[in-house]
């Protein structure tokens, strides 16, 4: 069976390993360079989603957390193990009790794939770990555990496995049109497959579109801004946005501090970078929590995403992250998803692919 994926990002990539461990002929069409949007633009996260538990998404993060465990045992060298420290103050966004309960239903969904269970950390024993937090008012704290990744290597990883197993990636290749018969055009010449995977995550919705198909999904587009500064954190933290309750992260990664993420809708036709005000909201709720004030002249880089979400929420927080899968003829489209159950994505669209040859 010959079978064309459309997008080269993590889920894409995923697919294409996932057919042709299954005895498939996949071809990659990537219009740029693979991992060069989206995948490549995450907070570097492999985990299970506590805040998902909010929205009660409790399959997401089930499946999640398995996934996360997959990464973290397959690819050592590229992945690592991260224990978050989430701080709990008087007044605070959420109480102690509603976190811990969380953190209890993380623990349960686990299972045997729990790296350790959360534990309370007393305000005392914290000051001798996070020297750069604010102690005032401080209740505590709770630490978990979920992973971190370098999500452009470990995405070229699973290209080379791709590639290893007979997979033809091709890059810099535009696919401007699709049919349900499996005819793509790219690079304005006519193509046949017999099946089509679209991956094309914020630009899949925009593909069916402009090839007059109605899919049954539309998407939330969603940019996720992150900025980076000198140095890194002494703890990973996780953390409460005192304006809105939001979660925002303060991470360590290559020597550096990771502070993100936003969430703002936008268009295809805007650039996908940080704007002013989200810089400002970053930095104006990382200067509640820790002792030493940062400024934009503090900032040593900034990036964004742009994540390709399922409607279901007029406030982008609320947005779930779940993905779909619609077959239609001979394509197969892909919508939403998260980094973390790429893989877990790939074997089931690879299972609908083959099962309908």
């Amino acid at each position: 069976m010959k079978v064309v994926v459309i997008g080269g990002g993590i889920n894409g990539l995923c697919c294409a390993w996932q057919l042709a461990l299954n005895g498939a002929s996949v071809k990659v069409i990537e219009k740029s360079t693979i991992m060069n949007q989206t995948s490549s633009a995450s907070s570097k996260l492999l985990h299970g989603g506590l805040r998902y538990l909010e929205n009660f998404q409790f399959n997401l993060v089930y499946e999640s957390l398995r996934e996360r465990n997959w990464w973290l045992k397959t690819v050592p060298e590229l992945t690592n193990e991260l224990h978050m420290v989430l701080p709990v103050y008087k007044n605070g966004p959420r109480s102690k009790w509603m976190i811990k309960l969380g953190l209890l239903f993380y623990d349960i969904l686990s299972g045997k794939a729990n790296i350790a269970k959360h534990k309370w950390i007393p305000k005392e024993e914290l000051k001798l770990i996070s020297f750069d937090l604010k102690m005032e008012n401080l209740k505590g704290a709770f630490r978990f555990s979920d992973g971190q990744m370098d999500d452009y290597r470990l995405g070229l990883w699973v290209a080379d496995q791709a590639k290893n197993h007979g997979v033809e990636i091709i890059e810099n290749s535009a696919v401007s049109k699709i049919d349900l018969d499996g005819s793509i055009i790219v690079n304005n010449e006519h193509r046949k497959f017999d099946r089509i995977v679209n991956t094309c995550g914020p630009w899949a919705y925009e593909l069916i579109k402009n090839s007059d198909i109605k899919g049954q999904f539309k998407l939330d587009l969603i940019r996720g801004s992150h900025i980076l500064l000198k140095n890194e954190p002494e703890q990973p933290y996780f953390l409460q946005a005192e304006n809105d309750g939001r979660i925002f992260f303060v991470l360590p990664y290559n020597g550096k501090t990771l502070i993100g993420t936003t969430e703002v809708r936008q268009d295809l036709n805007s650039p996908i970078e940080p704007s002013i005000k989200e810089i400002n909201y970053l930095l104006n709720e990382y200067n509640k929590y820790f002792v030493e004030k940062k400024t934009e002249d503090d900032i040593i880089g900034k990036f964004a995403g742009l994540r390709p979400l399922i409607s279901s929420s007029d406030n982008p927080k609320d947005i779930k992250r779940e993905y779909k899968i619609e077959i239609m003829g001979n394509l197969i489209n892909v919508y939403g998803g998260k980094w973390t159950t790429a893989m877990s994505l790939g074997k089931k669209v690879a299972k609908k692919v083959l099962s309908k040859n």
